[in-house]
């Protein structure tokens, strides 16, 4: 799909879904382009379009570079951002000349909501177009951010068994806690993981985008306005590169207290069983003695033989537990 969008009657506007504008276009969008979209525009501006494969190669050589006239730049975007099934994929930018040119496979959301502001704005040259699209990739990324933090509060919450603080000031009835489910934790940790990589390797790339895109408005003075809005965009994705890695860093604590507290819980089980097995021991033992069939055994024909027997069996059980609790292991 390609869309065009020019400056007309001092208004940003959609010029048309092919090239027929292509004369007064300042930005031209091709959304998952067909083969024979990819040759119109490599016919119209002498450019070779990169493929999705070629957008996806992990090389900086191959996302930003110089090639007849244009400069290709090329970073990662995040996609159905709702949830924790993020998409990423590739954008890339086309510099050339007065003009924009942007090759994407996914629709974000970012880019829906800047074109819908520039219709209600005036107009836009290619490089506050750029900027306008990085900025909404930006924001995206740090509501992802953002959400996921609080996410981690949440889970953290959960494995440390924290009680939300009550707004009234009588201190609320403590009831039973509930068992917590550590595997239903990791699995959330997991997917938090998971999201926080794709959010860093996205605002990384967005990062050597800028540091490029900032080198080439170097020495132009018209420049010097974009130039210094590539330069703070910068610095708020470094930002936003060092909160991902404390998140980073809070996974890896959260992941380590969650198998902390399942290795206690294990732990707690074994020692119940050994604790049961040493308790019942003795009570055992004089129960597989009196079991024997031995001919002289004085104790068969006492008259209370058997009550002592039985007295004995729980003695002997009491005993060890009466032991275990003031030693404090139970």
């Amino acid at each position: 799909m390609i869309r065009t969008y020019a400056n007309l009657t001092d208004r940003f506007v959609l010029a048309g879904g092919d090239l027929s504008a292509l004369d007064t276009a300042v930005w031209v969008d091709l959304l998952r382009p067909t083969q024979d979209e990819e040759r119109a525009i490599e016919s119209a501006f002498d450019i070779d379009v990169p493929t999705l494969q070629e957008m996806s190669e992990i090389e900086l050589s191959s996302r930003l570079y110089a090639e007849n006239g244009g400069q290709f730049m090329t970073a990662m975007m995040l996609s159905h951002t709702d949830g924790d099934n993020v998409v990423m994929s590739p954008v890339t930018f086309v510099r050339i000349g007065e003009r924009l040119i942007t090759v994407r496979y996914e629709e974000p959301r970012a880019i829906d909501a800047f074109v819908t502001r520039c219709h209600k704005a005036g107009t836009y040259t290619a490089d506050s177009l750029m900027i306008g699209l990085l900025e909404g990739l930006i924001e995206r990324a740090a509501d992802v951010l953002e959400r996921a933090g609080h996410d981690l509060d949440a889970v953290s919450r959960k494995i440390f068994a924290i009680e939300p603080v009550s707004s009234t000031s009588a201190p609320p009835a403590k009831a039973k806690p509930e068992p917590r489910d550590f595997q239903s934790v990791l699995e959330q940790i997991g997917r938090k993981g998971d999201l926080l990589s794709k959010v860093y390797e996205c605002l990384v790339s967005l990062q050597r985008l800028l540091a490029y895109a900032a080198g080439i408005t170097q020495g132009k003075p018209v420049e010097s306005e974009s130039g210094s809005r590539f330069g703070a965009l910068a610095r708020d994705v470094q930002s936003l590169v060092d909160h991902s890695n404390f998140l980073n860093q809070k996974i890896t604590f959260l992941l380590d207290a969650t198998l902390g507290m399942i290795n206690i819980q294990q732990t707690t089980i074994i020692k119940i069983f050994s604790v049961a097995a040493v308790v019942f021991l003795p009570p055992t033992l004089i129960a597989s003695i009196y079991g024997m069939n031995f001919d002289f055994m004085p104790e068969l024909i006492w008259p209370y033989g058997y009550p002592m027997a039985l007295f004995l069996m729980v003695v002997s059980a009491v005993v060890p537990y009466q032991f275990f609790k003031w030693q404090r292991w139970l």
